[in-house]
């Protein structure tokens, strides 16, 4: 079991030791990022009357202990997980087993976590700070966000007259669909697998408002930067 001298070391264990990144994520920084993103996901998107605040103290408890195995097993590559799943098939949840051996009291979690909408709130959240770390830190990835802020303007200053204008924004909004780089097509893997947790969250519990959730994942990528704000 894991000893508060060991989960101090988050603040130095590093994640994303398989992707080219301008600075490395921490561990710690990925609970906090991972603790705020579903606090604020949880409150649009669940009912006053679910989300108690019981719900409200798990589903924190939650996000800031889900990796903290990775302290001592490290950070497996997702990728590496699901072939390893694949190939593994009914004797995959030794990942689990070995996640629950390293950190015990995670087992107890997941079981107050299993089949509630907490549990896809906490994945969500889990995959926005993905999704936003590599869009900002990805080598190579942070350009192409750039590029394409300022394709979009080029097109919007073109004079509506131009025939062609709505042929060439689909055009170059289809050509950022497609990988640019290795950082760019593990984002754009991300968002899907975002918006398809999303879809079938809708499904799985109708009576909450899962929309919200593209919503909060648009204000972390286009949001206001009040820092540039402040500084005007």
């Amino acid at each position: 079991m894991l000893s508060l001298r060991d989960i101090v070391r988050s603040g130095h264990v590093v994640r994303w030791n398989s992707v080219k990144h301008g600075r490395p994520q921490y561990l710690a920084e990925h609970h906090y990022m991972v603790t705020m993103i579903a606090r604020a996901l949880a409150r649009r998107i669940l009912s006053a009357d679910y989300y108690t605040p019981e719900k409200q103290i798990l589903l924190m408890d939650y996000c800031l202990n889900h990796d903290l195995p990775e302290l001592l097993g490290g950070d497996l590559p997702s990728v590496s997980k699901r072939k390893l799943e694949a190939m593994l098939g009914d004797k995959a949840d030794v990942f689990k087993q070995f996640d629950y051996e390293i950190h015990p009291p995670l087992r107890k979690l997941d079981k107050k976590l299993e089949n509630t909408p907490l549990k896809e709130i906490a994945k969500l959240a889990d995959w926005a700070d993905a999704i936003v770390y590599i869009q900002q830190e990805g080598q190579g990835n942070y350009e192409v966000k750039i590029s394409q802020k300022i394709t979009d303007a080029l097109i919007a200053a073109l004079p509506d007259t131009i025939e062609d204008k709505a042929s060439i924004e689909e055009k170059m909004r289809q050509f950022y669909q497609e990988p640019l780089s290795h950082t760019h097509s593990i984002e754009l893997k991300l968002k899907q697998a975002y918006q398809e947790k999303v879809s079938a969250s809708q499904l799985k519990y109708p009576d909450f408002n899962w929309k919200e959730a593209n919503k909060v994942l648009m204000e972390l990528l286009e949001g206001e930067d009040a820092h540039i704000k402040f500084e005007y």
